[in-house]
């Protein structure tokens, strides 16, 4: 009798087990990836200073397009404040700025065209940066997704960045700190740069469809730290599928 209670308490801890796990995948699958990061930045006390969002795509344009596509953009995002430039004789580039001062939401739109190996060549930005962690990092990106989807016409690869900082008083050793945060999103380090004040580790994870090729390997994370120096900041960087901002 006690060998039948006993057995019956054991499948039920298994099927217990089991279905807290299929609950915690589904709410992991339904995370996106900057809710991912922040959340795992936020585990390691990494306080959180600036996050961006941004994708691209290449055009096929003429110069005439070019404006034409300029002109339908100014009239279709009337918030947004939009300045020309032209860089030299062969690139022009077109931005447009909004800020949001509701939702602390600062967004970029470049049209830029250039030549090329004797080609005119054309490239559709979309960004969207803010400052400090958010509300709800699900939503914010899911907003951008939606967004962009509504600039580009089409759906393009998210690039994912944060940036923040530990306490430079703190005794990190950042090869270790960084290979912790790698660990973090269950990655396994593909490349890395070693130097006695930055580390930068590429990284590839099965919790992102979305990755790059380097040389040898395909990635889809990066983590970089820099340390400026006794008593300042240390700087913590991620991105996905690479960082895209300036350590």
């Amino acid at each position: 009798m006690k060998t039948k209670q006993t057995v019956n308490a054991l499948i039920f801890i298994v099927v217990l087990f089991l279905i807290v796990h299929v609950f915690q995948s589904l709410e992991a699958a339904g995370n996106t990836p900057l809710e991912q990061l922040a959340e795992g930045l936020s585990r390691h006390d990494v306080e959180l200073e600036e996050w961006t969002l941004h994708t691209k795509k290449q055009l096929t344009l003429s110069e005439k397009d070019f404006f034409a596509k300029l002109k339908h953009f100014k009239k279709q995002h009337r918030q947004y404040q939009w300045t020309i430039t032209r860089e030299d004789d062969d690139t022009v580039k077109a931005t447009g700025v909004f800020q949001d001062k509701k939702n602390h939401i600062n967004s970029k739109i470049h049209l830029v065209s250039t030549h090329k190996n004797q080609r005119l060549v054309s490239y559709l930005l979309y960004e969207q940066k803010g400052a400090g962690p958010r509300e709800n990092w699900n939503t914010t990106y899911k907003q951008f997704e939606r967004d962009a989807f509504d600039i580009m016409r089409e759906k393009t690869a998210i690039f994912t960045c944060l940036k923040g900082h530990l306490n430079g008083m703190m005794n990190v050793v950042l090869q270790k700190k960084a290979n912790e945060l790698v660990h973090e999103f269950d990655a396994k380090s593909v490349e890395d740069l070693i130097e006695p004040n930055f580390v930068s580790i590429s990284a590839y994870t099965n919790e992102w469809k979305e990755s790059i090729k380097t040389e040898k390997h395909r990635m889809n994370l990066q983590v970089s730290l820099r340390n400026a120096g006794m008593g300042e900041k240390l700087t913590v960087t991620v991105g996905t599928p690479i960082v895209t901002t300036e350590y």
